[in-house]
């Protein structure tokens, strides 16, 4: 066999990647984690940047800067300014369809821009049908008019006015519907820019109300935005209310907002990065102190042939940089599959807002920031190892010891516990850099996940989820009165597009008084699909006697006027008086009410005993999995009537549950990959730890010791590791928890912070899991030797 010639020292780091390729494995196992850590962070952390400026874009249009006030010759000269990518005129008339403009049966609202304004400024709403009006005689239409109206391009269309005047218009086209005119069951009519002017120049100037018009500014992104904006303002003299609107929303996800708010997520994300780096820090150092232990003679014997320490020191970096050729790939290439397959599962699960991700999308900023602090770490991680290796004696090499005896006044202390148990936890602490790199590694595990918790709270106070209650569509008497017939709901319940129908009769600031005290409140009637809702918000006492219909009520916690069960309250309505009993308080409700006004929900037949025969104020409905516009069209047309407004929220139920999932994904998806890398890092660490010291163990077997012993000795380290590393993580996460939710939660929603007792069970149940369960793998491999190969035991 040939031997190739060694020309120097460091030409021996494949050699020993070779002869120590089991421990070598681990390490580099541990440096491709944390490279997978903080790819799948940064990653998944670009793509809730790019999925929240998606939905921005898609809800608010992609401009930074909204002149309100502005003429067209100060628009031009804003349009003008090099820093100005595009920009787009708007107007619109009856935006909040208040007025009587009418296609056919249904509002409608009349909106002008040019054809630009949809490639540049609002590119989120397509057309599914035709092309953008040509002329002052066309006019393009929202989806739902399509069907609701039974037109289609070509047809013509007569646009109604409150002032009695008819428009005539040829359809150009139709875009797709916005869930502000579906909520609000109204159609869009989109004109060009002469065709608005004709209209509105025909109609008198009195009559035109509701009317308004803008210019939509759009930056370069390469520029201080801010700065430009204050610029353009101080030109004109605008304010910045009166005046100009920014898209704060957008401005946030390009990392340009000044938003105080703002300022605090970027603070908190500091102090989240800063976590991250010393975790992979931590769980590096760990396996290469564990590694340069396990080599003790190795590097003791290259002392004996002449090395310097600065040799040696220089050695151990060289090879832990060497084992980055193969953990940076790794940990980038797995930590880019992840982000791939959760933004497979955001398309999946809210195609609609979503469908714009790139599934194989790479994050750049993922990429580098993984190569960077994978080798940052590693370097860092090396610098405490690689003196260690340095301070190896001769001596120890040819000893072929790997640790320096204790003094006896640092023996095992067997005073308390039982020899075994004291050895582990002696073996624990025996060597102070050690045992403070794996305890400072479990508690980083800790330290992260409750850091990474706090943004759970952010979550739920951000972004509301759905509701179980949350309805699909909604019947609504105009007037707020109880003009809706009850036979409808038996109606629409035997339509096979609809899951629940449910409806309410209000009566609102009625008159009464508890305990001598006036009161003011609303009345609420429920139904056993809402009752069975409350259950979940119950939070003192029961809803039995209000579900059977006897003189019982709920109310909603109100901190100002709080009611208990057992209070009574008489209800003054029509001439009657009725006293009811408060036996349920529920901490949530889906309706809003004035600070002096109490919420009273009852039964059906105890609010018709107080304001008599009746329908409802409103009815809701729940479609199935299954049912399509068509199957809302029927329904639409199966409830119309006089006084009733009929409202379509599936679409912004998709905005809220879109938004709500994406980042649900995003901060889950942290809190699971932080869970499994602690329990990975937990069982390696004491894997390396026990295998370092399988030749002391072996001469502790050939003294006498059993197997039953050793296993309880290797627990008791574990748990020695476990218990510091729970002390530690609590003492120093619960402080960070509570910065990050003051700063996150605290300073925008005045929560007040409290101990995390549900994620610190979880997190501690873990790490004391995982320590006990790191056990097995090395107590499987004890009993398996026998004592002559412990005592000789190496890793190959």
């Amino acid at each position: 066999m040939k031997i190739k010639k060694m020309k120097h020292y460091l030409d021996l780091i494949p050699i020993s990647a070779k002869v120590y390729r089991k421990q070598n494995r681990m390490t580099l196992i541990c440096i491709s984690l944390a490279v997978f850590l903080v790819t799948v962070i940064f990653g998944m952390a670009d793509m809730e940047v790019r999925s929240q400026r998606l939905q921005a874009i898609k809800d608010y249009g992609n401009w930074h800067m909204m002149l309100k006030t502005a003429d067209e010759e100060e628009a031009a000269m804003v349009a003008a300014r090099p820093e100005v990518t595009a920009s787009a005129w708007y107007g619109v008339l009856n935006y909040r369809l208040a007025q009587d403009y009418r296609i056919g049966p249904g509002k409608t609202a009349i909106c002008s821009f040019d054809s630009s304004f949809l490639s540049n400024i609002f590119s989120g709403i397509k057309f599914v049908e035709g092309h953008f009006p040509q002329n002052d005689r066309q006019a393009a239409l929202t989806e739902n008019a399509k069907d609701r109206l039974k037109i289609k391009v070509g047809d013509k269309i007569t646009l109604d006015t409150p002032q009695g005047e008819s428009y005539q218009y040829t359809v150009s086209g139709f875009l797709e519907n916005t869930s502000l005119l579906m909520k609000a069951d109204g159609i869009g009519t989109f004109l060009n820019p002469d065709g608005y002017q004709a209209l509105t120049a025909s109609m008198k100037s009195g009559d035109v109300t509701d009317q308004d018009g803008c210019y939509y500014i759009q930056l370069s992104t390469h520029c201080d935005m801010n700065q430009v904006m204050n610029d353009i303002a101080s030109q004109f003299n605008w304010s910045d209310k009166k005046d100009i609107a920014k898209n704060t929303k957008l401005l946030a996800t390009l990392g340009q907002s000044r938003d105080s708010f703002i300022l605090q997520l970027y603070s908190v994300a500091l102090v989240l990065f800063l976590l991250v780096l010393l975790a992979g820090v931590l769980m590096i150092a760990g396996s290469l102190s564990t590694n340069i232990m396990q080599r003790t003679e190795f590097f003791g014997m290259l002392r004996c042939l002449g090395a310097s320490k600065k040799q040696i020191i220089r050695f151990v970096r060289l090879e832990a940089l060497q084992w980055c050729k193969w953990a940076l790939p790794i940990g980038i290439l797995s930590g880019m599959a992840v982000i791939w397959i959760l933004c497979a599962v955001l398309r999946d699960l809210s195609p609609s807002y979503f469908s714009a991700m790139p599934i194989f999308g790479v994050s750049w900023i993922s990429v580098v920031c993984g190569i960077a602090v994978g080798i940052l770490t590693v370097l860092l991680a090396a610098q405490s190892p690689a003196k260690k290796a340095a301070k190896v004696s001769p001596l120890t090499a040819v000893s072929g010891n790997a640790y320096t005896p204790q003094p006896a006044s640092k023996a095992a202390n067997t005073r308390w516990l039982k020899v075994d148990t004291a050895l582990g936890v002696h073996h624990a602490k025996a060597s102070k850099k050690n045992f403070a790199l794996m305890a400072g590694s479990f508690a980083l595990s800790i330290i992260l996940f409750l850091a990474f918790s706090a943004t759970m709270d952010f979550m739920d106070h951000a972004i509301k989820p759905l509701k179980p209650y949350t309805p699909d569509l909604s019947i609504i008497s105009a007037d707020n009165t109880r003009s809706l017939n009850s036979r409808l709901t038996d109606c629409l319940e035997d339509d096979a597009a609809v899951e629940k129908v449910y409806g309410r009769m209000f009566a609102y600031k009625l008159s009464a008084e508890t305990s001598g005290n006036p009161l003011s409140v609303d009345l609420i009637s429920y139904e056993q699909h809402q009752f069975d809702w409350a259950k979940d918000v119950l939070i003192e006492g029961s809803l039995g006697n209000v579900q059977k219909n006897k003189d019982a009520v709920l109310t909603v916690y109100d901190a100002k006027n709080p009611l208990h069960p057992g209070d009574t309250i008489t209800v003054h309505s029509q001439g009657k008086e009725k006293t009811v009993t408060v036996t349920g308080v529920l901490s949530d409700s889906p309706f809003t009410n004035e600070a002096d006004t109490e919420i009273i929900i009852c039964s059906e037949a105890v609010f018709r005993s107080l304001q008599g025969d009746g329908g409802y104020t409103i009815i809701d409905v729940q479609l199935s999995d299954k049912a399509t516009d068509q199957d809302v069209n029927r329904i639409r047309s199966l409830t119309s009537g006089p006084n009733r407004t009929f409202s379509d929220q599936r679409a912004s139920n998709a905005e809220v549950q879109g938004g709500y999932l994406s980042f649900a994904l995003f901060i889950y998806g942290f809190l699971i990959i932080i869970a499994l890398i602690t329990v990975f890092n937990i069982i390696n660490s004491i894997a390396m730890s026990v295998s370092a010291r399988i030749p002391q163990y072996g001469a502790m077997r050939a003294i006498g010791m059993s197997s039953r012993q050793m296993i309880k000795m290797i627990l008791a380290e574990s748990i020695t590791y476990a218990a510091a590393s729970s002390i530690i993580g609590c003492a120093a996460g619960l402080p960070i928890h509570k910065f990050l939710y003051e700063h996150l939660v605290t300073y925008r929603w005045g929560d007040p912070w409290q101990v995390p007792a549900g994620p610190l069970a979880l997190i501690l149940l873990l790490v004391i899991a995982s320590s006990i369960a790191a056990v097995y793998g090395p107590a499987k491999r004890i009993h398996r030797l026998s004592i002559v190969d412990t005592i000789n035991a190496k890793q190959q």
